[in-house]
């Protein structure tokens, strides 16, 4: 535990350093996502505008877009940060240190992933006061509420990361097939689905709540202990089975020798 605490914190310290030390690229990274983001904004209130919508409906639109392009943010980042991770460990062909390392491949790669989140929610926050700034839409930012929610159920994206990390290992380059799933992620925030099908799909029961939080001033007590019980669940299912699925790949790359190669 004290091992797993000490890399906790130096994988944080890193993570932060990365972020002042590539000033230009954090500044382009920032720069990107708020450019997609006005770029639907104002597409959709123009068309809105357009087709003359009524002042109430768009602005409802409006605002779903703005929570809907957060919750996109983090999702994404926390995808990344173990997929995209993996797959850069494979290629630069120190995926076999990580390895040798006495917490173990998959305890390394989690923790580097829950300290990169922890910077990364703070990165989304910005950005979304940002677009509130711009767009002159103001949502309840709730960070305490909005931040232990996303916590909670960003695992069961961890899980799916940790299924495509698997993959990464044996075949090494899958960078096509990350970026596909990328529109995967898009779709868990666009369809609507009933509370009994929004129980199964990954990170679902997290954005319904996030919505509420962000829309309907609602906070961490608004919610029944059969949400946080199928938030719970969700999130530990998918992780669970992600981690297996990881493990197992592992072996099979360490018993077919495909650590050490490219």
């Amino acid at each position: 535990m004290k091992k797993m605490f000490y890399f906790f914190k130096v994988s944080f310290e890193k993570s932060l350093k990365d972020i002042t030390r590539y000033k230009f690229n954090t500044i382009m990274e920032f720069f990107t996502f708020y450019v997609i983001f006005m770029a639907m904004f104002l597409g959709l209130n123009f068309f809105g505008q357009n087709m003359e919508a009524s002042p109430l409906k768009l602005g409802g639109t409006l605002e779903n877009l703005i929570v809907g392009y957060f919750i996109w943010t983090i999702m994404l980042v926390a995808y990344s940060s173990v997929a995209y991770s993996i797959s850069s460990d494979a290629t630069k062909g120190t995926l076999e240190q990580i390895c040798m390392s006495s917490l173990g491949l998959h305890s390394v790669v989690i923790v580097r992933s829950i300290a990169n989140l922890f910077i990364n929610i703070i990165f989304c926050f910005v950005l979304l006061i940002f677009i509130m700034l711009t767009t002159g839409y103001w949502l309840n930012i709730n960070v305490i509420s909005l931040t232990v929610i996303i916590i909670i159920g960003i695992f069961s994206i961890f899980g799916i990361s940790l299924v495509l990390g698997g993959l990464a290992v044996i075949f090494k380059q899958i960078n096509s097939f990350l970026n596909i799933v990328q529109f995967f992620l898009i779709g868990l925030i666009m369809f609507d689905m009933s509370p009994l099908v929004s129980a199964f799909v990954p990170f679902r029961p997290a954005i319904n709540m996030v919505y509420v939080i962000a829309r309907k001033d609602f906070n961490l007590l608004s919610f029944s202990p059969l949400d946080y019980l199928c938030l719970i669940l969700n999130s530990a299912i998918y992780f669970i089975i992600g981690l297996v699925i990881f493990n197992y790949c592992s072996k099979v790359a360490k018993k077919k020798g495909l650590l050490g190669q490219y």
